[in-house]
């Protein structure tokens, strides 16, 4: 059987990005940054390669993440930080050049992690698949999850992922911008999960416990779940549904019914929601209603 790598391209066009940069001072006090293409292209092939060789597979997948991301319709707050960040200034190239010429794969509204769920969670593939990165949500997917910064394989059961899933959800993710329970780390949320029990119940009171409500433990199991081929529509490439518990009625669902609708279907790609709201981020607008102003240089286009 064909191994396939579903590599998260996100971290290798960061890191490649980062390490073709170099700052150079001219004079006192007058710094430039620059940085070589060629460096930044020929680190992801090393890297791509060196995963091929460890790991014996035959194909990849290049996974990036869309600009736009239907988890910030549902909390705005999801990697709001992100946009404070200044970014390597060769990484949009780099992106550009991993999908026009190693076919990398980025799916609207998704992150790459959830393409690379979905794919590893695709029973219709003919193939091992085994998930190549250094993000610790991966051990809340099945199957195998190879941390190239640990050196370290992961053979994760569909329980073990569930259950991690419910940690996460008790935990939250600072980086992430969405907040657990607080003063619940990890090892106080596996102690009263294996006390009580991996089960919803188990997680939503123990929101109630401190005062918030069961909603606010869905809304942070959404952010922890990644996507899996079940919550995906191949045919339309957009999201058919979230992740729901195991306990839930018909009520239950309808409660939590527009929230979803929200997010799945065809996305409006112009809604701002689904953008990070930074006071330098440009939107889809933004491009469009250019087009439509004079161009004082050269004369060619007339607003009126």
């Amino acid at each position: 059987m064909n191994k396939t790598l579903l590599i998260d391209a996100d971290v290798l066009a960061f890191e490649a990005s980062v390490i073709a940069e170099e700052s150079i001072e001219w004079k006192e006090e007058m710094w430039t940054v620059h940085a070589d293409m060629a460096l930044a292209k020929a680190r992801i092939v090393n890297r791509v390669e060196e995963f091929k060789q460890k790991l014996q597979a035959d194909d990849i997948v290049m996974a990036l993440t869309d600009r736009a991301n239907y988890r910030r319709v549902l909390n705005p707050d999801y990697k709001s930080n992100r946009s404070k960040s200044r970014l390597p200034i060769i990484l949009k190239q780099v992106k550009k050049w991993i999908i026009e010429e190693m076919d990398g794969q980025l799916w609207p509204n998704l992150e790459a992690d959830d393409v690379i769920s979905i794919l590893a969670t695709d029973k219709k593939m003919d193939e091992e698949t085994i998930i190549v990165s250094i993000d610790k949500d991966f051990k809340s997917v099945p199957g195998i999850y190879y941390d190239f910064n640990k050196d370290e394989t992961h053979h994760v059961s569909e329980e073990d992922a569930d259950r991690y899933h419910l940690i996460q959800t008790l935990t939250g993710d600072a980086v992430d911008g969405y907040s657990g329970v607080p003063k619940v780390g990890a090892v106080t949320a596996k102690r009263l999960l294996d006390k009580e029990g991996y089960e919803w119940e188990t997680v939503a009171k123990c929101y109630e416990d401190v005062g918030m409500t069961e909603n606010d433990a869905l809304m942070n199991a959404w952010m922890a779940r990644l996507l899996q081929a079940d919550n995906y529509c191949f045919r339309t490439n957009t999201i058919k549904k979230l992740w729901t518990p195991r306990n839930y009625q018909t009520k239950d669902i309808l409660k939590i019914s527009p929230q979803v609708l929200d997010v799945t279907g065809t996305l409006d790609a112009d809604d701002p929601r689904l953008f990070l709201q930074s006071p330098y981020a440009r939107l889809p607008k933004d491009l469009k209603m250019a087009v439509n102003f004079t161009e004082t240089t050269t004369g060619e286009k007339d607003s009126r």
